[in-house]
């Protein structure tokens, strides 16, 4: 996580990721953010965490939501306990006590950290829920920013849904991994439901491969963020 060094080259592209963030709305920046991928293993968590971690460096108050409820990831970042979560406050109607009995904190970052919760059978039931859109609310209402990590979004409904609901998405985009065509087709979903694009991840990228960064700096225009993210 760029927090162990905040001299790398990693650390100073989410620097400069977490300023476009914060200038991509005009009155205010937004205060929920979707991060989600075309495809598995393309750097989301990765991105997603490390999003969180330049956005709290400010001194914001950050939330992390693991909203992954079928490969979750958040609870073994920072190695912390996954019996109760998302799922959990999902599952009923929440009080704020619950809330703050469920949300943990990271000492090392900062970060309030609400994991995915055991996982259920019907995630994009729970997602697509008039609760998640409640809960939502107030986690707003009580956090600076809200990052929130979904599944990929051409193999499961959840981050689309999500995307309908938050004040803007980044697409994570693997390099040399999502063809132009699931990349056009993920664009396409989040743009069906109204949700605001902010901008892209171009994760992995390598920058001597011409054609390949030629095409997604086109193809995105001054929207485009890049960063060299490990894969999760």
């Amino acid at each position: 996580m760029i927090y162990a060094d905040s001299r790398s080259a990693l650390s100073e592209a989410y620097r400069q990721l977490r300023t476009s963030i914060l200038l991509s709305t005009a009155g205010h920046p937004p205060k929920s953010l979707l991060i989600t991928s075309s495809l598995p293993s393309e750097g989301k968590t990765t991105t997603a965490t490390n999003t969180a971690i330049s956005l709290a460096q400010t001194g914001a108050n950050v939330l992390i939501v693991d909203a992954d409820m079928r490969r979750p990831r958040l609870h073994s970042v920072f190695n912390i306990a996954n019996g109760e979560g998302l799922s959990t406050l999902l599952s009923s109607e929440s009080s704020d006590a619950d809330i703050t009995r469920v949300v943990k904190t990271d000492d090392g970052t900062q970060l309030s950290l609400l994991t995915s919760g055991p996982i259920p059978p019907n995630p994009a039931e729970l997602i697509g829920s008039d609760q998640m859109a409640n809960l939502l609310k107030k986690l707003q209402n009580h956090y600076t920013h809200v990052v929130i990590d979904s599944p990929p979004i051409t193999s499961f409904t959840d981050g689309v849904l999500i995307a309908s609901m938050v004040d803007g998405v980044i697409l994570v985009v693997h390099s040399g991994k999502s063809s132009r065509q699931v990349v056009k087709r993920s664009r396409q979903l989040l743009q069906d439901v109204g949700a605001r694009i902010l901008g892209v991840v171009l994760n992995n990228v390598n920058l001597r491969s011409q054609d390949n960064y030629h095409y997604y700096q086109t193809y995105y225009h001054r929207n485009s963020y890049n960063s060299t993210d490990e894969k999760v």
